[in-house]
């Protein structure tokens, strides 16, 4: 069925299309700005974004920064800070050392002749708690020799 449209009524219906038409261009318009908004705050954020490596180095570099040494006349919680630091630093530095003994197939009391005798850099019952915490984190728990009194 055909309508017939007087010019009056075919004028207020192309003002209706023609408004609702600029509605959605003006809502378009909104929308590409604001998401043109957003790229921009994640193009920022992203270069505000440290990763994790970078971390890690920042850590290491105040760690050494700390390891400065200080005079013992003065013992405050910058000092105890350095030691404790220090402690940490050490304790890592041996431990990637027993992981590099352990790599190359040396033995347990191989490597405690190393660390603990000619380098000296713990003693013997630190010895064993490192090497357990190491083997933990290398996952190569060796079993033990297990002798047979067959004859």
């Amino acid at each position: 069925m055909f309508w017939l449209l007087t010019k009056k009524h075919f004028k207020k219906e192309s003002n209706k299309i023609s408004k609702s038409f600029d509605k959605v261009d003006k809502a378009l318009t909104e929308l590409t700005s604001q998401s043109l908004n957003n790229r921009i705050q994640i193009d920022s954020n992203k270069e505000s974004i440290v990763s994790r490596h970078e971390i890690d180095l920042m850590i290491r570099e105040r760690m050494l920064e700390l390891r400065e040494p200080t005079s013992r006349t003065t013992r405050t919680k910058e000092t105890n800070l350095r030691k404790k630091a220090n402690k940490i630093l050490d304790k890592v530095e041996i431990m990637r050392e027993m992981a590099s003994l352990l790599q190359k197939g040396l033995s347990t009391t191989e490597i405690q002749n190393i660390i603990v005798n000619e380098k000296s850099l713990i003693k013997k019952t630190c010895f064993f708690k490192y090497i357990k915490l190491v083997r933990e984190q290398t996952n190569e728990l060796r079993e033990p020799l297990r002798r047979s009194n067959k004859g």
